[in-house]
């Protein structure tokens, strides 16, 4: 298992490629009709969704 260090390095590795891959798809893509936006965040950001992904794969589950 990882230390609450390395932890947090994953994450602020993430963060950064998150920041930098969205300015790059502003730039590169075509924009599309807004769609309607709540005034609230209820989801978690790209950078947690990749930590979760990155934990879970390095913990070695296999299901039975």
């Amino acid at each position: 298992m990882f230390s609450e260090d390395k932890v947090t390095g994953f994450f602020c590795m993430a963060d950064d490629f998150f920041i930098f891959f969205d300015s790059m798809m502003v730039k590169y893509t075509i924009s599309t009709p807004q769609k309607h936006k709540y005034h609230r965040s209820g989801t978690l950001s790209k950078s947690e969704v990749m930590l979760i992904m990155i934990l879970f794969h390095d913990s070695g589950y296999r299901p039975a």
